[in-house]
């Protein structure tokens, strides 16, 4: 199988994820949590932010993993975190975007995620205190109710447009 080489674009430029990288591989599977994290906004092949039902269930399947991971490192007082904790903000990412319908946009992105019609409370401010401590427990246990309030805000929308 031939490497694929692709250009990170502007929207995805971010110190934790991808700094002063130009190019990244794409790996040969679909893994959401592993590097280089966003790989259907880089491809721009697939785009599961379009279809709800199609992009949230790989979230949520990835996420169940990596949140048994992250717990037992913490509690193991593991210091090698920094990998499975930008995959846990990766993923939160993506769920936030996606669940609204768009791809990832790291550039710029507090102005992004206030645009977001579905999202938490004070979410802004949340995922500034992650980005300035990613590796710390209070980040991880922030990420962890990020996620679970989103699922609730997702459901809440559902809800609502079917009413109407």
């Amino acid at each position: 199988m031939r490497k694929q080489i692709v250009k990170v674009s502007e929207q995805l430029k971010h110190p934790l994820f991808f700094s002063a990288e130009e190019f990244v591989e794409l790996p040969g599977g679909h893994s959401l949590s592993a590097p280089p994290f966003f790989i259907y906004e880089l491809s721009e092949r697939e785009r599961p932010w379009i279809e709800e039902k199609q992009g949230l269930p790989f979230v949520e399947r990835e996420w169940s993993q990596l949140q048994s991971q992250l717990e037992e490192k913490f509690q193991q007082r593991d210091k090698k975190i920094q990998l499975e904790m930008k995959a846990a903000i990766a993923l939160f990412l993506m769920k936030l975007f996606w669940s609204n319908g768009q791809p990832v946009q790291l550039n710029n992105w507090k102005q992004n995620v206030k645009k977001l019609d579905i999202k938490p409370v004070n979410v802004e401010e949340r995922l500034e205190f992650i980005f300035n401590r990613p590796y710390s427990y209070h980040s991880y246990r922030q990420v962890f109710e990020l996620m679970s309030e989103q699922e609730k805000q997702v459901a809440k929308y559902s809800i609502l447009r079917q009413k109407k």
